[in-house]
């Protein structure tokens, strides 16, 4: 009774929130008079708007000039210069907020599929694959924020409605930010005050048309800013969402939270300090996605079908306070200070899929085990810099000087962790689902389960982890001339990890130590203001965990290096109408753990020891008679390798007035070189397509009855990928890698303007309604990630 009267209220809170919001839309759409007595921003108009932060906080530029209205002609985030992006070394785009207005983005991750060379790649926001190279939930450089780590939400992807900008860097960075994947990041620049008011409320309904119409809901969002004192030394600003969605796939629902207020103080005509802080709080139906019986796509169920009781949920929140300082002793020398401190829960009581039946049932059946969660982290990191341009003899230099670092915690508390076998429990085979056809509703309740299996209490551990880095850096961009430039960096780094258990008192804590420097150069020749040809060498590291062991349970691993070599050419065209970037990348990655089972016994860690030719450590653990004790558990080794090699090319035009192009090709080769696993070698790497295709237009008429309606039309291409590499005894090139189709999406929009007051904006996600698999999570093929059916997104924007 109780389960039916909830159901009603969340779907009358559903069509409620939905209603509302397409209410509010169609009101606007009924005053289509008012629309003709203000004339359309022009074009210099935009051009001129000003950034969210009127003071450079040290990664946000000022004088943005906007091109071609989508992007940005500088990215910081590449350099932490104030330079173009003709001047910088490396491939780096700056999508501003009128684009991600134009495709109607709720969060950072549906701008994904319009950024060349990176694809979604699992189930959270740090699940992303640059060039080739996947990031994963612990590599924290993967997203930052302002330049620094720590997302408020691991599952949710950022919301951005508090997004000024977001600026996309490719290839390794550690130089400039320390631990790193060497594909890439993404940086997503923050609303920041404004000392000229404005106050923006925002109504989004969205709804599903076709085979999955039970997608339903909406979101409220407002944006204020302007200043306190009438001297204008204070401003404020304040942005918010709330709302309540239901997806497309059974029982699936988010109810999001977001609230972030800051305030800049103009101390003198020299300092200015921004504080600010960020709530967030998303719950959600807890899903571990589709599952591939025998490895094999076109064996997977509708993509609705949910394996996750109804009660089964995921519950995120995060608070983090930021500072910004920045003090300028001159026009050509400024320093600049940034800290970030993030605290993080989630919490989880679910049902997961584990694996599949043995057999004859593995192509229909599915296991699944009862699991509690509690997971807390900490993000505390600082960036200090000094920038500093000064002439020598006609030679110009740009000379930064830092210093940044941190900890990073994780507290991940197994509250139960129970695996359905036959015996001794009857009530697991209730937990047993059919893949095509699941009864998810005959289960007992989870809290009748115990907390682990007999003689398996060391499942239930509380691992507790401590990441401490630290690190200088340094970089010049020297120009000899108008038409040289070279651009010169070193990093030292320090990296401490340490790693115990709460619970299990037999495990001894893990300490382990690396320090590394990194280079980085560029050359960049400027035969015009509006061309560059350049090319760069950069490297990048990771720190294995702590909690990785050999075959003798020892961690004697190096840290995951990588070194790149890129080249190609930018130019702005046609009085930069046309903005044009093409690259050449060579990425190649060593030290790569492959993982494995460990020796069952002395036998067995014997034969291989003398198969792989391993000389025995001073300090290999032994028992009272001097034998060797095997490690038990996963072990790893580190003999892998692996490269990614491609080509990019990215557009960004105006045409004519009112109409914008933007989109890109990537071609990316990302291969395993190396690996213990004879079949790996060649293969090719999880979630990267070795072609992938974008693009999006938006025309504005600038004339006539119409002139304040627009259309835009946007289109995506996914190549084929895998989401799996080979195992052991795979025989043939694509054997148990799990395939994945290339797809298709179309997407298109229409665009009014309502006086100066309203902008409304009809969007239709996935026009025709294909059916993919977006991308292969962790667990790969028990955890599949279906696209978005298509959706209708309805927005109305109300300025004050």
């Amino acid at each position: 009774m109780n389960s039916s009267r909830n159901g009603a209220k969340t779907t009358k809170r559903v069509r409620m929130i939905g209603a509302c919001s397409l209410l509010a839309i169609a009101c606007g759409m009924a005053s289509p008079a008012a629309a003709q007595t203000a004339p359309a921003a022009s074009d210099d108009q935009t051009a001129a708007a000003p950034q969210d932060a009127d003071t450079n906080n040290g990664n946000t530029p000022t004088d943005i000039v906007i091109r071609g209205r989508f992007v940005n002609d500088a990215a910081v985030s590449a350099t932490k210069m104030d330079i173009r992006i003709l001047d910088t070394p490396a491939s780096t785009e700056s999508y501003n907020n009128n684009f991600l207005k134009a495709i109607e983005t709720t969060n950072v991750s549906d701008l994904y599929r319009y950024m060349t060379g990176v694809q979604r790649a699992g189930n959270t926001s740090y699940d992303i694959t640059f060039r080739g190279f996947k990031t994963s939930g612990n590599d924290r450089g993967a997203i930052l924020t302002d330049g620094l780590p720590g997302l408020s939400v691991r599952f949710g992807s950022p919301p951005t409605i508090g997004t000024d900008h977001i600026e996309l860097v490719k290839g390794p960075t550690a130089v400039l930010y320390g631990q790193g994947q060497p594909g890439g990041f993404i940086n997503i620049i923050s609303k920041k005050p404004k000392f000229t008011p404005s106050f923006e409320i925002g109504f989004k309904g969205v709804m599903g048309v076709g085979s999955y119409d039970r997608q339903l809901g909406g979101l409220f969002s407002f944006d204020y800013t302007g200043p306190v004192d009438k001297d204008q030394t204070l401003a404020v600003r304040v942005v918010g969402e709330l709302g309540y969605t239901r997806g497309f796939r059974k029982n699936s629902y988010e109810q999001p939270i977001y609230i972030s207020p800051s305030a800049t103080w103009k101390i003198s005509s020299k300092d200015t300090l921004t504080i600010g802080g960020e709530y967030r709080y998303v719950k959600t139906h807890y899903d571990t996605y589709l599952v591939a019986p025998g490895n094999d796509a076109s064996l997977i169920a509708k993509i609705d079908t949910n394996y996750q009781g109804k009660d089964d949920y995921l519950v995120e929140r995060g608070a983090i306070g930021n500072l910004y300082y920045t003090h300028n002793f001159s026009d050509s020398v400024k320093f600049y200070v940034g800290y970030r401190y993030v605290d993080h829960e989630d919490r989880q009581r679910n049902f997961d899929v584990n694996a599949f039946a043995s057999s004859p049932n593995q192509l229909t059946t599915i296991t699944r085990r009862a699991r509690g969660q509690l997971n807390q982290r900490t993000y505390s990191f600082v960036d200090t810099n000094l920038t500093a341009k000064f002439e020598i003899a006609g030679i110009k230099n740009n000379v930064l000087i830092g210093f940044n670092g941190g900890q990073e915690t994780a507290s991940l508390n197994r509250t139960q962790f129970y695996n359905c076998t036959p015996t001794p429990a009857p009530a697991c085979t209730s937990l047993n689902l059919n893949v095509y056809n699941p009864a998810i509703n005959t289960a007992p309740a989870i809290e009748t389960f115990p907390q682990f299996n007999t003689g398996q209490s060391s499942n239930l551990n509380w691992r507790y982890t401590t990441q401490n880095s630290l690190g200088g850096y340094a970089s010049d961009l020297i120009s000899f001339g108008d038409f040289v430039k070279v651009m010169v960096g070193v990093r030292y780094a320090d990296e401490r990890q340490t790693i115990s258990d709460k619970r299990i008192t037999t495990f001894v804590p893990v300490k382990k130590k690396d320090s590394k420097w990194l280079p980085q150069a560029g050359l960049l020749i400027e035969p015009t203001k509006q061309l560059t040809i350049y090319a760069a060498y950069s490297s990048s590291y990771v720190p294995v965990a702590a909690a990785s062991f050999d075959v003798f349970g020892l961690n004697p691993f190096k840290p995951t290096e990588a070194k790149s070599y890129e080249g190609g050419v930018k130019a702005n065209l046609f009085g930069e109408r046309l903005n044009l970037t093409a690259a050449y990348f060579d990425i190649e990655r060593k030290n790569v753990l492959n993982t494995f089972s460990c020796p069952a016994n002395l036998a067995a860690l014997n034969a291989f020891i003398a198969a792989n030719g391993i000389t025995i450590p001073a300090n290999a653990p032994r028992d009272a008679a001097g034998n060797l004790i095997p490690a038990s558990g996963t072990c790893s080794n580190q003999l892998g390798s692996d490269r990614s090699r491609g080509f990019e090319i990215e557009v960004n035009a105006t045409p004519l007035p009112g109409w914008q192009i933007t989109g890109g090709y990537a071609h990316t080769k990302a291969r395993v070189v190396s690996s213990n696993i004879a079949p790996q070698i060649g293969a090719r790497q999880t979630n990267s397509p070795d072609n992938a295709l974008n693009f999006w237009t938006r025309y504005d008429i600038q004339s006539g009855s119409l002139e304040n309606l627009g259309f835009g039309l946007g289109v995506s291409y996914i190549g084929k990928r895998v989401g799996l590499l080979p195992t052991v005894g795979a025989v043939g090139p694509e054997a148990g890698t799990l395939p994945l189709k290339a797809y298709t999406t179309v997407d298109a929009g229409i665009y009014y303007k309502v006086g100066d007051n309203l902008d409304l904006t009809l969007k239709v996600t996935n026009l025709l309604d294909a059916r993919y698999i977006e991308s292969a999570g962790f667990t790969a093929n028990i955890q599949l990630v279906p696209g978005t059916p298509r959706l209708l997104t309805a927005t109305a924007r109300f300025h004050f």
